[in-house]
């Protein structure tokens, strides 16, 4: 795969019910407004489908580098957004004890359905570490 690729594009709702049972999950005090991390929910099916179809990382040696949220307008219940998601890179950089690090970053654009405007993105970083040789 390429930088700047497509990896996959889907449509989903901000349904109130979502917003509601993560905000107590986070215990969140405004459950009538999506939090600022409520993209996840939004595109846990993705993630899932990436580090096991799309860019298939070996899961025991992987963990959840970064997370990071841009927003050009909030989200709000109700919204229809149109998500694609690009890989931004696919890298490998010597680690500090040694071992090699496969860095895989992911942009997600939020768009709305009906108006193709964007909303904002979500960018996660992911650390597969390289299997020792025996």
């Amino acid at each position: 795969m390429r930088e700047g690729e497509l990896l996959a594009e889907w449509s989903v709702a901000v349904e109130p019910w979502k917003v509601a049972d993560f905000a107590r999950a986070v215990r969140d005090d405004h459950p009538e407004l999506p939090a600022p991390t409520f993209p996840v929910v939004l595109n846990a099916a993705f993630i899932e489908r990436l580090v096991k179809e799309i860019l298939p990382v070996d899961r025991s040696r992987t963990v959840h580098g970064e997370q990071e949220y841009e927003y050009l307008r909030p989200l709000k219940p109700g919204d229809r957004l149109r998500c694609r998601a690009r890989l931004k890179s696919d890298t490998v950089k010597q680690g500090r004890r040694g071992g090699a690090m496969r860095l895989i970053v992911v942009e997600i654009e939020m768009a709305e359905e009906a108006t193709g405007s964007i909303v904002g993105w979500e960018r996660s970083t992911s650390v597969e570490t390289q299997g020792l040789e025996g």
